[in-house]
């Protein structure tokens, strides 16, 4: 008897933690984003800016059907553009969110590598619009170099923002 009850005292524990597994592996994979960084992009076309904490993305879209025309420029922050000389890498991605604020997917705009300037970067893209979308943000990552120092990887710093925490 006293085995009997162990093993389904074992069993509903068992259970009990695949249950709780397979409801943390699903909330795991579901992204919901603050209202903060997101933009509306629920109007036929708009222009506006979007300040991160180490650039300025200065943006306008127009929405047609399934498609965005999404077009801008980045301008990065002063302590950036004042310390370094060279753009090493640098990437920037659009993010689409539902009405929840859950992320539906992305997508890149900015690819650079080795840029010997630190100005604008402009960007121009037609994007497909997923159904669901009614917002957006933009997340980046980027490498300057060039300002001065002496060691290995002096001079080099490391800059980035992703709205999807």
């Amino acid at each position: 008897m006293k085995m009997a009850a162990r093993f389904l005292l074992s069993l509903i524990a068992s259970i009990l933690c695949i249950a709780g597994l397979q409801i943390a592996v699903r909330g795991a994979g579901a992204k919901i984003v603050p209202t903060a960084p997101r933009l509306p992009i629920t109007q036929p076309g708009e222009s506006g800016r979007w300040e991160g904490p180490d650039l300025t993305v200065e943006y306008g879209y127009t929405r047609h059907n399934r498609q965005m025309d999404l077009s801008g420029s980045v301008r990065l922050a002063d302590s950036l553009r004042l310390g370094f000389t060279l753009l090493r890498d640098f990437h920037l991605d659009v993010v689409f969110f539902d009405e929840r604020g859950g992320v539906i997917e992305s997508n890149a705009l900015v690819t650079i590598t080795n840029r010997g300037s630190l100005d604008a970067i402009a960007f121009q893209a037609r994007l497909g619009l997923p159904p669901n979308a009614v917002s957006m943000a933009f997340g980046y990552r980027g490498e300057a170099a060039g300002g001065g120092g002496s060691g290995a990887g002096s001079g080099i710093t490391s800059f980035w923002f992703n709205p999807v925490h």
